[in-house]
C-alpha cells in the first residue's frame, strides 16, 4: 500500500473513532425524545434512592416516570419522579437536597422540575 493510501486510511479511521461517541450520544437522546437532560456539579456528598453520590459532575436525564444519574457514561442512580410546575423558567440547572438526599431537580430554561417520589 502506498504512503498516500496509508495516510488516507489512518485519517478515515481517526475520523470514525471520533464520530462513534457522538453518534452513540445522539442515539441515546433519540431513544426518548421527551427526556430532559442536564449536567450538574454536586459539591457535597448526597444520595438518590439510597445510592451515594460523591462530589463531581453528573449527567441527569429525566423522562415521564424516572430520573437517571450518570457519571463518566455509567448509570450510578435512578429514582421515580413526579413533574411539577415552576412559577417561571429556571435560570440554572440545580438540585435541592435535604438530610435524605436529592429531593428536586430543576432544569435551566424549563418551567417544570422533577420531585423525587419516595
Amino acid at each position: 500500500m502506498s504512503r498516500t493510501r496509508m495516510g488516507l486510511a489512518v485519517t478515515v479511521l481517526a475520523v470514525l473513532m471520533l464520530a462513534m461517541p457522538l453518534a452513540a450520544h445522539a442515539s441515546a437522546a433519540a431513544k426518548n425524545p421527551k427526556a430532559t437532560t442536564t449536567t450538574v456539579d454536586i459539591l457535597n456528598p448526597t444520595s438518590l434512592s439510597g445510592k451515594a453520590l460523591k462530589p463531581g459532575s453528573y449527567r441527569i436525564t429525566a423522562d415521564d416516570a424516572k430520573v437517571t444519574v450518570e457519571q463518566d457514561g455509567k448509570m450510578v442512580a435512578e429514582a421515580a419522579v413526579q413533574w411539577k410546575d415552576e412559577p417561571s423558567k429556571a435560570k440554572y440547572s440545580t438540585i435541592v437536597t435535604d438530610e435524605r438526599g436529592i429531593r428536586e431537580i430543576h432544569f435551566g430554561g424549563k418551567t417544570k422540575y422533577v420531585e423525587i417520589a419516595d
